[in-house]
């Protein structure tokens, strides 16, 4: 008969602990707030690249670690007793050496799970960091641990930042539509794979694109379901290609590069591979993504 602490042992055992990358982010920190709600069979460790995040943290009784993608020499800490990745990167071109040492690392460190963000890639895209993600997850796939790759579309917070304070957004690719998803779906997706675990979700890929809107479009329907006038603002991918030309950094350069050739593709009307409904979110939580008429009436 067991003893009621070797039970106790055995639960422990049975807790997995989850690292969560980015968890100051647009996604990852809704990731924690996913998790604030419900931790049940998880404990999650947080990772910042500062070090005043990370003891403001601490101080407030969570576990945090200083994770730097562009210094490798932080990821061992980071990753000790680490079951379970919430991995993505910055928006630059060294995602590529980032995401190669830390897979890297976490095969060393024991990890059993990996969960990667990416985007909506056809696999076949004239798009470079589309390209980049790719080959970040064959990686990631020959590494030995269990995956599983979340590929969001266009990712709806970012274009509505000041949304709420301003009555209007902005998109690059003039009137052209788009696939779209909201962060709080792929943070609630991404716990929920994290929670359940490889088991359940290894090698799986979730495709997140709610609704094909173009930037009027949705105008039309947040102002309809908000009761007050929302406007979209289209700019042409050429005022973006002026911006980046002035960015010095090399890397943040050349990702911003490549999001300016997705932007031309897409007024071009050359993405039509993303331009489609898939949504995972229902696939993996039983209920649909939030649609844009849904947010509206939450936030306005």
């Amino acid at each position: 008969m067991e003893t009621s602490s070797s039970n106790n042992f055995t639960k422990q055992n049975m807790v997995a602990r989850v690292l969560i990358i980015g968890a100051t982010g647009n996604v990852g920190s809704r990731v924690v707030k996913e998790f604030d709600k419900n931790d049940e069979g998880v404990v999650i460790r947080l990772a910042t690249s500062r070090s005043e995040v990370a003891e403001k943290w601490r101080a407030e009784g969570r576990d945090a670690v200083v994770l730097d993608l562009n210094r490798p020499e932080t990821f061992t800490e980071a990753l000790e007793g680490v079951d379970r990745v919430f991995l993505l990167t910055g928006y630059t071109s060294d995602m590529l050496y980032q995401s190669k040492k830390f897979v890297d690392a976490s095969v060393n460190a024991g990890v059993n799970h990996i969960v990667h963000l990416g985007v909506f890639t056809s696999r076949r895209d004239f798009i470079p960091h589309f390209n980049w993600h790719d080959l970040v997850e064959t990686y990631i796939e020959a590494s030995g641990i269990a995956w599983t790759h979340l590929h969001p579309n266009v990712i709806t917070d970012t274009v509505f930042a000041s949304i709420t304070e301003t009555n209007s957004f902005t998109v690059n690719w003039s009137d052209a539509p788009q696939g779209w998803v909201f962060a709080e779906d792929i943070a609630a997706v991404a716990a929920a794979v994290l929670r359940e675990g490889p088991e359940k979700h290894g090698s799986a890929n979730y495709w997140l694109s709610t609704e094909v809107l173009t930037g009027p479009e949705i105008a039309d329907i947040l102002t309809e379901a908000s009761g007050k006038e929302i406007k979209c603002i289209t700019l042409n991918p050429a005022d973006l290609e002026a911006y980046v030309a002035q960015i010095t950094a090399a890397p943040e350069r050349a990702y911003m590069e490549s999001a300016v050739i997705t932007m031309k593709l897409a007024a071009a009307g050359q993405m039509t591979l993303q331009n489609v409904v898939r949504d995972d979110v229902l696939t993996v939580l039983g209920r649909p993504g939030i649609t844009m008429a849904e947010w509206a009436r939450q936030n306005f």
